[in-house]
């Protein structure tokens, strides 16, 4: 999809005029972006898109933090963006310097669904903002929590539209087992169980079997009885004996 030209020039007005846009960064400069894995005092692992698992290093005084990226706020499961100077070394996982890290994330409610993405509300800085999501993203439905990571680039459109790098959408992961036409039992790694119910607007690949490996996408909130209503599932392994 094309951008509008006057939303591309602001963009680039809006790179072109942060205090951060020229410090540390060079045309050698290279941004990884992907979660992170793991956290220490003075590094952290993410798994980025090209590279898989890559060790960044924090430099202070050099590292720079942008969004709501802080040193003692790193976390496992934080999508990032680092820019580093193209230097990396050949240990396993490789290793980089932070010049950069940044985090820029919207969270909210899916209140509409469009044909390239979908209008989140209720973010408590932007409010309402406008999500383009590309291909290979978890499914979003109407009404469901999402969590939406992007690059800090916001267009200055009204309400806002930005590009999601990465989405967080609630569902549970487990095996299978008790399974009928209209429900069945979900354990999960932990060993917790869940009731799915699934009706005709359930959306899903086949009839969950016995034993089975599934991703089951909730609209995050479970019934009195503890029941879950299934909005889609997802099969993510072979199907294994109990």
């Amino acid at each position: 999809m094309k951008m509008n030209p006057l939303i591309s020039l602001a963009l680039a007005l809006i790179l072109a005029l942060s205090p951060l846009a020229a410090f540390a960064v060079t045309e050698t400069s290279v941004t990884l972006q992907g979660l992170i894995t793991e956290v220490g005092s003075t590094y952290f692992i993410m798994t980025d898109r090209t590279h898989a698992s890559v060790q960044v290093n924090i430099i202070d005084g050099v590292t720079v933090f942008e969004g709501i990226a802080a040193k003692d706020t790193l976390a496992v499961g934080l999508y990032v963006f680092v820019t580093y100077d193209g230097v990396m070394s050949r240990s396993l996982p490789p290793q980089v310097s932070a010049q950069i890290v940044a985090c820029y994330r919207l969270t909210g409610t899916v209140a509409d669904i469009l044909e390239n993405g979908v209008i989140v509300t209720g973010d408590e800085v932007t409010g309402t903002a406008i999500v383009l999501i590309g291909d290979n993203f978890p499914p979003v439905y109407l009404g469901v929590p999402i969590t939406v990571y992007y690059n800090g680039l916001m267009a200055l459109s009204m309400p806002p539209q930005i590009f999601a790098s990465h989405i967080i959408v609630p569902y549970l992961e487990g095996a299978v087992s008790d399974a009928n036409a209209q429900t069945f039992i979900l354990t999960d790694a932990d060993g917790a169980t869940h009731i799915i119910t699934m009706d005709a607007h359930t959306v899903t690949y086949a009839a969950p079997m016995d034993g089975e490996q599934v991703r089951v996408y909730v609209d995050g909130a479970a019934a009195e009885n503890g029941t879950v209503y299934a909005l889609e599932i997802v099969s993510t392994g072979e199907q294994e004996s109990l």
